[in-house]
């Protein structure tokens, strides 16, 4: 198992290292780290944007209702994702975040749950309780955090009762007292976890 420092410091990295599965501009990509772990970079182009924005509700057999445009993402790289022998920690930020979050729950429907998810500032991915129900039944230890008011944890919110699987972990201490952008930045996290 790795700490949760150690596993935002591969999110980090997620966003820089060359995909080992999707293409690089693309919503869609992963890293593979040591084997056993898939990281998630978050929205850093154009088709992440989009996927963020595409907030409807998708009933997905076993998955509930889910964010559209992050279940599709993940689609895109679902196969080879999937083929992969052993998964012990998922992990990311911002999309990504969500992204490994979505991961977990099919390895557990698969029977492959993973040990941990790693979810840094994730939005919120599903408008029913399948998935925290998928985790709660696995036993997979969910570490989900909030640095400070980052607004991120905190969408989508419109038309639909969006939540997480699990409970927000707040750390760090906020840049201004009110929902912001800046309190997102992988680094803040990363101090916020270093300290």
């Amino acid at each position: 198992m790795i700490s949760a420092l150690e596993a935002a410091q591969l999110a980090k990295s997620a966003y820089t290292d060359q995909p080992t599965f999707g293409a690089e501009k693309s919503a869609a990509r992963a890293v593979m780290y040591r084997g056993n772990v898939v990281g998630f970079p978050g929205t850093n182009n154009i088709a992440c944007w989009l996927a963020d924005l595409d907030a409807i509700a998708e009933h997905v057999p076993s998955m509930g209702k889910m964010h559209c445009g992050f279940w599709s993402a993940f689609r895109e790289i679902a196969q080879p994702l999937m083929a992969l022998p052993q998964v012990d920690v998922t992990l990311g930020h911002s999309e990504g975040a969500a992204l490994a979050l979505i991961y977990a729950a099919q390895r557990c429907i698969a029977g492959k749950p993973p040990k941990a998810v790693y979810a840094f500032e994730p939005p919120r991915i599903s408008a029913d309780d399948t998935i925290a129900s998928i985790f709660r039944s696995h036993g997979v230890q969910l570490v989900l955090t909030q640095n400070g008011e980052d607004i991120v944890p905190m969408i989508p919110r419109l038309l639909e009762n969006w939540q997480h699987p699990g409970p927000i972990m707040k750390i760090g201490k906020p840049s201004a007292p009110f929902p912001n952008i800046e309190d997102h930045a992988i680094e803040r996290i990363i101090a916020a976890l270093t300290n």
